[in-house]
């Protein structure tokens, strides 16, 4: 049975300090929902499906690293880079594809952004009608990596030109910001360049970034591509891919991310690969990863009703040859989730599920 003792004792922290006592790498033993783990998704389950958002991008030979937002009306957009490789960043360019409202099948993939430095990493958050595209420009691989932000304000049928942010080079993203309450926009980013978690806020929607805090792991097993949600109470968790595989990262936050707990294992078997954070309306906390210590073949959904306390055995969403990477989801007013992910690098593939599902009810 796979290791998934992600025990989020979040509500035993008083303040984020660094007495803050969490599971440590070394030991694992935490009580949890332990069980079997749930079968395969059977194809005529109504409550859930997997479609490819494309079979191919004409002119390119691999896609990575989508991202999705989901509108009012339950349309959807989705973004991805495809590139022509051999290495992913080879004529790396950002495209964008649509599923009306009512709609089974996704429209033909559109380019977006093709710039002579190579573009990754797209990441969309959407308000309403309006969205913001994160995104950077990789002149010289990761490590020069230039964080940049377009925004459209008709559900990303016409843009703004693309404005690079004074980040910092090497700045990277690939999960979207949290509203804060008062306001303030929350990006959670990466450094390609010292391998760190960042965390940037915006107080003018997205027209200029400082950075708040950062969260520091050391080599060999540094913490990056964080994701971020909001508990009861304004706190905030935080949950890293781990570049030393075997497991993730978490961490947690009492002042609207100026500081950090000192990042503690989080108990689920990772192979280095991101793993998608969400908190849910009904305020359940979902997290979509690879929940293996070494390979991205399986990819996996695990529930937790009680603020991270307890989690549900995690729900296989799919597996089989290859890597199934990457995830990135969103939810509709309707209650379904919309989960994107990369298979193989040769497709970008859609799932659309409901807690119900993962909970194996």
């Amino acid at each position: 049975m796979r290791r998934c003792t992600f025990l989020l004792a979040v509500l035993l922290c008083t303040a984020c300090t660094p007495g803050f006592d969490w599971l440590a790498p070394s030991g694992r033993s935490v009580p949890f929902n332990e069980g079997t783990a749930p079968p395969l998704p059977d194809a005529d389950d109504p409550r859930f499906s997997v479609r490819p958002v494309f079979d191919a991008v004409p002119g390119k030979d691999a896609s990575h690293a989508p991202t999705v937002a989901v509108f009012e009306d339950a349309s959807l957009l989705a973004a991805w880079f495809s590139y022509t490789g051999p290495a992913e960043l080879d004529g790396s360019a950002i495209f964008v594809a649509r599923r009306p409202a009512g709609a089974d099948a996704w429209t033909e993939p559109m380019l977006l952004v093709d710039s002579p430095a190579g573009d990754g990493n797209p990441v969309l958050y959407a308000e309403g009608d309006r969205v913001w595209l994160f995104f950077v420009r990789v002149p010289f691989g990761w490590a020069t990596a230039q964080l940049s932000l377009m925004r459209s304000e008709d559900r990303g049928v016409t843009w703004t030109q693309p404005l690079a942010l004074p980040v910092g080079v090497g700045t990277n993203v690939k999960f979207p910001p949290l509203r804060l309450p008062g306001g303030e926009l929350l990006l959670p980013a990466y450094s390609d360049l010292v391998t760190q978690s960042l965390f940037l806020v915006s107080a003018d929607d997205g027209a200029s970034w400082t950075l708040r805090s950062t969260l520091y792991t050391p080599p060999p097993f540094e913490c990056l591509q964080p994701s971020v949600a909001r508990l009861p109470g304004g706190r905030l968790l935080t949950v890293m891919r781990n570049r030393g595989q075997s497991f993730l990262w978490v961490a947690v936050s009492d002042d609207e991310g100026h500081t950090w707990t000192p990042p503690q294992d989080a108990g689920f078997d990772n192979p280095g690969s991101p793993a998608a954070l969400l908190r849910l309306a009904s305020g359940a906390l979902l997290l979509v990863l690879n929940d293996d210590p070494v390979s991205r073949r399986t990819l996996s959904a695990t529930l937790s009703r009680d603020d991270g306390r307890t989690w549900t055995p995690p729900r296989v969403i799919v597996t089989g040859a290859g890597a199934y990477s990457y995830p990135a989801l969103a939810e509709g007013a309707d209650g379904l989730v919309h989960l994107v992910y990369s298979h193989e690098r040769q497709r970008i593939e859609h799932v659309e599920l409901n807690a119900a599902w993962v909970a194996g009810e």
